[in-house]
């Protein structure tokens, strides 16, 4: 199940599991909405924060963060994937960081594909606000995509 949820969504990430019943449709932001829940979890061989190795288990999982993701449309509806990111606390330093994936930056609720989706619209006769409701971005986010990804490309 979990495999072809993410083969549909395009998801590479190995750390991703979806469990069974984890989709459902309903209303978000006055619209019927695609809602895909999934776990991201990993066990973690250093503080990301300072780099020093998990020895003696003073790396331990601390609960989780959800993000809701906005991924490109699967089927007619918008997309959305609620990400239950494994929160992570370092004994020796008092500190917590949080799991990371490559579909989405860090600190960022926009996927990675819904960029890619949103920069090559650009490239066809569109406003910016056709290509945000296409996308389900606001045009200032559509706007920053283009310019970031343009820049990229220099």
């Amino acid at each position: 199940m979990s495999d072809d949820i993410k083969n549909l969504l395009d998801i590479q990430d190995e750390y991703i599991y979806f469990e069974k019943n984890s989709t459902e449709n309903k209303e978000f932001k006055g619209k019927t909405s695609k809602f895909i829940t999934g776990t991201l979890t990993y066990h973690s061989s250093c503080c990301e924060n300072y780099g020093i190795k998990n020895e003696n288990y003073t790396v331990y999982k601390n609960g989780t963060k959800t993000s809701r993701i906005t991924l490109p449309i699967a089927g007619i509806y918008p997309t959305y994937l609620n990400l239950k990111k494994q929160r992570f606390f370092y004994k020796a330093c008092n500190s917590n960081f949080i799991a990371k994936t490559s579909i989405v930056e860090e600190n960022c609720f926009i996927s990675d594909n819904t960029k890619t989706k949103a920069f090559i619209k650009s490239a066809e006769a569109q406003s910016l606000k056709d290509i945000a409701n296409d996308c389900y971005a606001s045009p200032i986010t559509v706007k920053r995509i283009i310019y970031q990804q343009g820049s990229k490309s220099i």
